[in-house]
This record gives C-alpha cells, structure tokens and sequence, in this order.
C-alpha cells in the first residue's frame, strides 16, 4: 500500500493534472455543457455507473476488502477536441490474496467485463519477476478498464479511465469537495471497498467521516454508509 505522502499528493494533484483525449464530451439533455446544479447530478451519475461496473468487477474476481488505491470521485480536467473543456475520472483498487491463481482471475475479469458490455482483451507480458497478465475492456460507463495481475507479486490490480465529459472540472471538484482543503481530502476516502460498498460523491469538510488517521493507517471500523452526508444540489 502506497503511504500517506503519495495520497496527499495524489488527491492535491488531481486539481491541477490535465488528461488529453479526443472527441466530444457529453452535453446535458439541453444540448449545452451542465453547469452548476447539473454539473453536479451529471458527475454523480458517471461516477455511480463506472464505479458501479468496477465493483462488479472487481468482486467477481475475490468477493472481499480491496485496498483503495484513488477512490474515483476526484474530476480531473481533460481535453475536448483541443480545449480544457471538460473533467475525467480516475479510480485504482488493488488485492494480495492468500493464494493467487491467475489463470482464473483473469478469466473472471474478462467475463465480469462482458456482462457489462465491454469490448474484452487479455494478454501476457514479460517473464520471470516482470511477468504480469493484463485484461483491457473498452466500452460502456466505465470508459477503459484494466485489470493486471502479476503472479510474482501475488497482486492483483484493477483500475479504470473514464472518458471525458463537458464540464467545468474545477466547479465539480468544489461541489465534491465541499471546502475541502485537497491536501487533507485523501483522508476521508474509504480505505477498502468489500461486497457492503456503496457509492459516495460528496466529501464535505463537516460533518464528513473519516477513513483514515493522520498518519494513513486506516480507521477500524469503517464508517457506515448510513452515516455519509447527502449533497445539497439539484434532486437526488
């Protein structure tokens, strides 16, 4: 697991690192880029979709605590047809299991990204210590899913790139956030995702709980979802 100065850095760097992709983002039912109110309830829903496809995944794979590695709520600014005019997400989760079989792993992963209607490729990479395993899905919410397995490590990691939305990243970023200092906000992101997850796009500084002490170490027991706040914009 990655120690606490990288996710202080990770969540920080968030704000201002800029992804590069092609073609049109999507517009509002209004055919104009959501602002405000809609910005939010748009950026809920992507979010909700290919979070939710990953955690099928990912529980498909080992029905158990996953160790958080970027929660997936934080949007980062991406390029539309040249332009910043839009925002991005990114989401990794990884697992050590007590025994490793890698041929299943990456069988299920494959199939958990069918049934979501992903274009599916698997392929083998090196040898020996640098050996590793990788399931590519393209398509559906999730944008571009990977899972890589790496049979020297005894690891299993699962990450996903959405595609861009329009939209401003910096205005969502705030309405997610709400106060939050960036530096700090790597702290109230849940530390595991296991079979009772649920999603969360709302990390206020009050009234917020938090998954993780000062020092990374993960807060025992996690916060229940019935305690997060519910955010004040447009209708739920």
């Amino acid at each position: 697991m990655r120690n606490a100065t990288r996710r202080r850095l990770t969540a920080a760097l968030a704000v201002g690192l800029v992804m590069t992709m092609t073609g049109c983002g999507a517009l509002d039912s209004t055919g104009s880029t959501p602002t405000g109110d809609a910005l939010y309830r748009a950026g809920e829903k992507h979010f909700i979709d290919y979070s939710t496809v990953m955690h099928s995944v990912i529980m498909a794979i080992h029905e158990g605590d996953w160790s958080v590695d970027t929660y997936g709520a934080s949007p980062v600014p991406c390029r539309i047809d040249g332009e910043v005019a839009g925002y991005a997400f990114s989401w990794v989760r990884m697992l050590q299991p007590a025994q490793l079989d890698v041929d299943a792993a990456a069988r299920t992963a494959g199939e958990a990204f069918e049934s979501a209607g992903m274009k599916v490729e698997t392929a083998s990479r090196g040898s020996g210590d640098a050996a590793e395993v990788t399931v590519v899905a393209t398509g559906g919410p999730v944008g571009r899913g990977v899972v890589t397995i790496r049979p020297a490590r005894g690891t299993i990691e699962a990450s996903a790139a959405t595609d861009c939305f329009r939209g401003d990243a910096g205005d969502l970023s705030d309405m997610v956030f709400g106060g939050l200092i960036y530096d700090t906000s790597w702290q109230r992101f849940p530390a595991f995702e296991g079979p009772d997850w649920s999603p969360r796009f709302y990390f206020p500084e009050d009234g917020s709980p938090v998954y993780r002490d000062d020092d990374g170490t993960p807060v025992e027991p996690q916060p229940a979802s019935t305690d997060l706040p519910v955010a004040p914009y447009g209708a739920p």
